[in-house]
């Protein structure tokens, strides 16, 4: 009998937030522009991982990039990144000109050379401009990232406080120059090589299986960023009142 009423009040609470969800006009809009957006990287979003990118904007956390995990090719585990908006064009004094200096002498575009077409004239650019002192405009943009990373380790801990799961299962923080990552996989946190692309079915079976793992875990932290929206809203609203 008990185990009938907790499935019962599982499912209410389920329909509520369903049902808040669909009230919510902001999340609508979020979710209207995480359907068509792409990355920094220029992908769409995957599928897989679209609503966790909607629920980690909605709480404010921006978001870069984003992948659900692939078993053959690219990252094996689940991973959002995030950044502050309106990333500025330079982050050194004198950027785009040392960027348009390699595109000449290697004859390719800016594009090409920000894309690493050849990785030497990137090289060349960042070298040279990176002597410079840092844009105004990227330290107060930078700042704006650093707020988002504290925002990011408190809502994981939170999320921790009293979930005990495997160490490659657990979701981490990846600190990077402009952006932080939020993944789990340990270990497998490595893009796949070609060597690595031929496996046997039994390998492929095994991937496959710890991606289900990981990808459970970034769905679970998906309601609980779900959960904590709309407490947040809540509060909101009581405060108007």
């Amino acid at each position: 009998m008990l185990e009938n009423f907790e499935d019962q009040s599982n499912q209410s609470e389920s329909k509520n937030l369903q049902r808040k969800e669909e009230e919510d006009l902001n999340l609508k809009e979020i979710r209207h522009e995480i359907e068509d957006a792409r990355d920094r990287l220029g992908f769409q979003i995957d599928e897989g991982i679209k609503e966790t990118v909607v629920m980690f904007n909605a709480n404010g956390l921006t978001t870069s990039s984003s992948c659900e995990g692939h078993a053959e090719r690219g990252l094996p585990i689940p991973y959002v990144e995030v950044s502050a908006l309106n990333e500025p064009e330079e982050r050194f004094i004198g950027e785009n000109k040392a960027i348009e200096k390699a595109a000449k002498k290697y004859n390719i575009t800016v594009d090409e050379v920000e894309a690493l077409k050849i990785e030497e004239a990137y090289v060349e650019a960042f070298k040279e401009c990176s002597q410079n002192k840092e844009t105004e405009e990227y330290k107060k943009w930078n700042k704006e990232n650093e707020k988002l990373l504290e925002k990011g380790r408190v809502l994981l801990e939170e999320f921790y406080k009293a979930r005990k799961v495997d160490p490659n299962i657990k979701l981490r923080i990846k600190e990077g120059a402009e952006y932080f990552r939020i993944h789990n996989g340990g270990e497998n946190y490595h893009f796949i090589i070609d060597k690595e692309k031929q496996i046997s079915e039994a390998e492929k079976k095994i991937r496959e299986e710890r991606l289900k793992q990981y990808r459970k875990e970034m769905e679970e932290f998906t309601k609980f960023l779900k959960q904590r929206y709309f407490e947040n809203l809540k509060e909101r609203q009581e405060n108007k009142i």
